[in-house]
């Protein structure tokens, strides 16, 4: 199985809450560790965008499961 970015999150979405907090606590750990240039405006920019877009499509989503709701009512 070749592993990816996304199954890596994919599996870390599915740990417990605990276990979650143990995984990023030594991820934090070891990116501190690294020799890694500092982001520019660009890619804030980008990373900015990006959770823009997923918050939209997030807020969509729980509109329509809550308008689905009333309709059941």
């Amino acid at each position: 199985m070749h592993v990816t970015p996304q199954n890596i999150l994919e599996a870390f979405n599915q740990l417990p809450e605990i276990e979650k907090h143990v995984i990023a606590s030594e991820i934090i750990k070891q990116v501190a560790l690294l020799d890694i240039p500092p982001l520019t405006d660009e890619a804030f920019t980008e990373i900015a965008d990006v959770l823009f877009v997923e918050h939209d499509k997030m807020e969509v989503e729980d509109a329509e499961t809550k308008s689905r709701g009333s309709l059941a009512d």
